[in-house]
């Protein structure tokens, strides 16, 4: 139960991703109740009984044992993210990834909507948005990221450094829709730049690149081929070239079968900090990060050099055996425990996309979807209650009613998706996945809004406002919010319940909640 929470906590980056993503999605089948209840726990770290002399003071071995302990705790959960980074960038990266990556500098794009029945479906895919995705490879020198002008259409170019904290965004909400080259800078690097082009320092040598181009259904998916076309990575150093081919290196040590988190999780003391250790090596730790750098000295663990964990003594080797341990089971108690839920709605509330010191919160983000792009692009909400608490079943009718002046505060646009109890779209006569303020939806009288969901289709009149529900099994909604307003961000507006015909709302004790949200536009 504990996937679906991880899941839901990090839904408003939309972590699920038909492209880049063959070790995410763990997925969720019974989410609600699992995020509710992780919601509550709190981790107790457990308390080590050593021999001590008489006066009350550790031994010398029990000091050193605690020390390494408390380390390897908090090293573990500040290198997750970086190792779990560079797996995935070396899975996509491989050469024999065909059609399922891309080598470095290479934007691979999704070329299709989410459909029913689709071979090689990816759970939980993006209906309003087609996807593409690469790894800028910045170790010899700096690379030139090519935008097309996107014409005012909705678009977001995200570059994450390899600790998973996004670094730059570009798009309209940030630097406009018009044709651009902007360099992208490795740590240290002192060049010249041709004249007229932007720069971007990235804060490690390695960076992924994340791109989502609004489509207006199948019909304008050839418009949005050419967009993602235009999108190229070139390095500077041939800038105005002929292309040239790649030299592809060989990753023999690889294992492209087995996920990157269970390849994380499943890794011994030695081999972790190791990996860890020559990963620091090439990617320089952030300005803020010296306390916990402080705390791996104490083992050895040096920005810079190598890291021999058989070198250690006996005392400290066990205390770094019981640290990583602890760190698993402080990321396993504390899932979930930043959901918020109102109206049966699950929505993230700590930091997400950039973390500073939160080295919980970052190995968690990066443990349930690496990749989690910035809330003020995209916030994603998620449902698989009713109004009473029972799962969403396609067998009934339901009524999500939006009140005038109370539909989702987006600055660009909304959209509700129905997945099935696997996070994949739902057959039905119109094809249809998704409704929202690209719909042509009809409103009532009073400007307020009402959708009508179930599996069998309502009457001809109400079929504007309708989406589909599976036939059988729960059902989940998600909420796309893109550019959300400061409503949603901060807190000031949630959706409204999703309520069953002939019954009616349970009364939620955070509801005035709600009613502070305010107006905004049908």
């Amino acid at each position: 139960m504990r996937r679906f929470a991880r899941f839901a906590r990090f839904a408003r980056l939309d972590r699920v991703d038909p492209v880049d993503r063959a070790d995410t999605v763990n997925r969720l089948n019974r989410f609600a109740l699992s995020a509710l209840l992780l919601a509550g726990l709190a981790w107790m770290p457990s308390l080590t009984a050593y021999a001590a002399p008489a006066s009350g003071q550790p031994t010398p071995a029990a000091a050193a044992t605690e020390a390494a302990h408390q380390a390897a705790m908090e090293g573990y959960l500040y290198f997750y993210p970086l190792v779990t980074m560079d797996l995935t960038r070396r899975q996509f990266t491989h050469p024999s990834q065909a059609d399922k990556g891309a080598a470095a500098n290479t934007f691979l794009h999704g070329r299709t909507l989410p459909q029913a029945g689709a071979v090689a479906a990816s759970p939980w895919a993006n209906p309003d948005m087609l996807r593409s995705t690469g790894w800028v490879d910045l170790t010899g020198g700096p690379v030139v990221l090519s935008v097309p002008d996107t014409q005012g259409r909705l678009s977001t170019l995200t570059l994450l450094d390899m600790w998973t904290d996004v670094f730059a965004t570009l798009g309209p909400r940030s630097t406009g829709t018009a044709k651009s080259n902007t360099v992208i800078v490795p740590p240290g690097w002192t060049g010249t730049l041709p004249s007229g082009m932007a720069r971007i320092d990235a804060p490690t040598a390695y960076a992924w690149a994340k791109i989502l181009i609004q489509t207006n259904g199948p019909a304008d998916t050839a418009a949005v081929h050419a967009l993602q076309d235009g999108y190229t990575l070139t390095p500077l150093s041939q800038w105005n070239l002929p292309a040239q081919s790649q030299r592809v290196k060989s990753d023999p040590n690889l294992d492209l079968k087995i996920s990157v988190r269970e390849q994380v999780e499943s890794m011994p003391t030695d081999a972790f900090f190791t990996y860890a250790a020559a990963l620091l090596r090439k990617h320089p730790p952030h300005a803020t990060d010296q306390p916990v750098l402080a705390m791996l000295r104490r083992v050895g663990l040096i920005p810079g050099r190598p890291f021999d964990f058989d070198k250690l003594d006996h005392p400290a080797k066990q205390g770094m055996r019981r640290g990583l341990r602890a760190a698993r089971e402080r990321m396993a108690a504390a899932s979930g425990a930043s959901l918020r839920s109102l109206n049966g709605w699950q929505q993230e509330t700590a930091s997400v996309g950039v973390y500073g010191n939160a080295y919980l919160r970052r190995a968690l983000a990066a443990q349930a979807q690496p990749g989690a792009g910035l809330p003020e692009d995209l916030s994603v909400l998620l449902l698989a209650s009713d109004s009473q608490g029972a799962p969403i079943d396609g067998a009934h009718h339901y009524v999500m009613r939006f009140e005038a002046g109370q539909l989702p505060p987006a600055g660009a646009s909304w959209s509700l998706a129905a997945y099935d109890g696997q996070g994949m779209p739902v057959a039905n006569i119109l094809n249809r996945y998704a409704l929202g303020d690209r719909s042509p939806l009809l409103y009532n009288a009073d400007g307020s809004l009402e959708l009508r969901l179930s599996h069998a289709p309502p009457e001809p009149e109400q079929q504007a406002n309708w989406l589909p529900l599976p036939s059988v099994g729960s059902a989940t909604l998600l909420l796309r919010v893109y550019e959300p307003l400061p409503a949603l961000l901060d807190g000031l507006w949630m959706p409204p319940p999703l309520v069953r015909d002939g019954q009616e709302a349970l009364p939620d004790a955070a509801s005035p909640v709600a009613q502070a949200a305010p107006a905004n536009k049908p």
